[in-house]
């Protein structure tokens, strides 16, 4: 083989390699096509993401939603300014009697049904408001010595302090099972009862 034909030769392979080159893909400009793909796709779905939520919202915004109060069970005592807000289930089963300053609470079907043998406010007594002439905080009532029954600070006033008393004796009948468990239910809900003072230094 002469100089000339290694030189076509040279030449042919060098021509052969170019062509190859020629046919290798461009890796980088592949790679820079698809990560752009991908961007266009995660948007597309983020924007319809994002008008479906506010479809949604609108949708919501749109409903009206009413609320209807449930009546609640309540007693209004105006000459202290005080209504007591009961359990729901208490509706119909208890009375409410004024005692001179003190209001008591009781069971009504206990009371009306109670052994003689129970004296106490005559029985089915739930418990009771006692007033006491002077104004006197939590700790002051506590102090003076008051504090020697079960009771609940309720609030004061000018010239007056009012406590939730719970009864010291039994107030059903012990040898009727139904009653026991009627009325320590309620006395378990008596915890629940709200009390909503208005204008307590108008006195």
């Amino acid at each position: 083989m002469n100089k000339k034909q290694l030189s076509e030769h040279i030449g042919n392979i060098d021509d052969r390699l170019i062509e190859q080159a020629e046919k290798i893909p461009n890796y980088r400009q592949l790679h820079h096509r698809q990560t752009i793909r991908r961007f266009i796709a995660a948007a597309s779905a983020f924007a319809l993401m994002a008008c479906s939520f506010s479809a949604g919202a609108l949708a919501f915004a749109r409903e009206t939603v009413v609320e209807v109060p449930v009546e609640q069970e309540t007693a209004v005592l105006k000459e202290i300014n005080l209504t007591l807000i009961f359990p729901d289930e208490w509706k119909g089963k208890y009375a409410i009697e004024k005692d001179g300053q003190n209001y008591i609470v009781y069971h009504t079907q206990i009371r009306e049904n109670v052994s003689a043998g129970i004296d106490a406010f005559d029985g089915g007594v739930l418990f009771y408001i006692a007033c006491y002439g002077e104004s006197m905080t939590p700790e002051q009532f506590v102090e003076k010595g008051y504090d020697f029954v079960r009771y609940r600070y309720l609030f004061s006033t000018s010239d007056k302090t009012y406590i939730l008393c719970y009864p010291g004796d039994v107030q059903w009948n012990p040898e009727n099972p139904e009653q026991e468990t009627e009325y320590l239910g309620m006395e378990e809900e008596i915890k629940d009862i709200k009390f909503v003072v208005d204008d307590i230094l108008a006195d």
